[in-house]
């Protein structure tokens, strides 16, 4: 606060000013507070619309990102609900056609696929395997990424026979249909698993052939429908013969490395003293 006539500096409660010796009034005290009150008003009401301001800006940033979240979602979920119904009512009609689904939802039908196998092997496989094995974790991620690889390499060698024979058919589209034909090989698989687990064995053993049959078929299903119509290469049967012949020689060397690792992992059991 200041004195009006001399410009002094004086306290609320002077009656005089201690300069000049003016009378003070209540009334040029109150002016005085007044004309300092609008510098404290403007600071707040900035600092309040600066604050505002940041929290509009974060809440813009914000949004988008769950909006394009939610939108990449749903657009996921319808995709696979039309995979499904697709791969139940009319496969052969998807096979001929030039459609094909997105990555994003192939993808994330093979990871819910082996996520659910994971999870029966899990219950299935017992605890003490671990006496026999490192651990039982360790089995059910080899036993699951051997499946992974199977599938890989199955795909790999069904691609290859159609560039072959010069079908002419994109990766992506190839690889779309390989999943959908599947699909009802791995549904019967998790089947026979789910059965394997609530203990009837004789009828899941039974799902479970079936799946590794009508998997292995799933190649020559392909074929025959992409060759429908087109300059080939050479005859179809060959390329099944070729398929056939790849695949034994793969078993085989499957078949061989189980065993070879199977009479390993008895002998070390039984020479430990268990």
């Amino acid at each position: 606060m200041q004195c009006p006539k001399c410009g002094n500096p004086i306290e609320a409660s002077d009656l005089f000013c201690g300069e000049c010796g003016t009378k003070l009034s209540h009334q040029t005290n109150t002016t005085n507070e007044t004309k300092n009150k609008p510098n404290y008003t403007s600071e707040l009401d900035s600092t309040q619309s600066n604050a505002t301001q940041t929290s509009t800006q974060y809440s813009t940033q914000s949004n988008p990102k769950t909006e394009q979240f939610s939108k990449h979602s749903s657009d996921i979920f319808n995709e696979a609900k039309t995979f499904f119904s697709t791969a139940f009512r009319h496969p052969d009609k998807e096979l001929v056609s030039p459609h094909f689904f997105s990555y994003k939802t192939l993808f994330s039908i093979i990871v819910a696929g082996l996520l659910l196998s994971i999870i029966l092997l899990t219950i299935l496989i017992p605890a003490e395997v671990a006496y026999f094995m490192s651990s039982k974790a360790s089995v059910v991620f080899n036993i699951s990424l051997f499946l992974l690889i199977a599938i890989a390499v199955l795909f790999g060698i069904t691609y290859a026979l159609i560039k072959i024979l010069n079908i002419n058919s994109t990766l992506h589209k190839v690889f779309s249909d390989f999943v959908l034909v599947n699909t009802l090989s791995v549904i019967t698989l998790l089947l026979g698993l789910l059965f394997l687990a609530i203990h009837v064995p004789s009828f899941a053993i039974f799902l479970i052939i079936i799946a590794i049959l009508f998997t292995l078929i799933a190649p020559i299903y392909l074929i025959t429908k992409y060759s429908h119509n087109q300059l080939i290469r050479m005859p179809v049967i060959y390329s099944i013969f070729i398929y056939i012949i790849i695949l034994g020689i793969i078993l085989r060397i499957i078949v061989e490395s189980t065993v070879s690792n199977t009479l390993s992992d008895l002998s070390s059991f039984f020479n430990t003293g268990y």
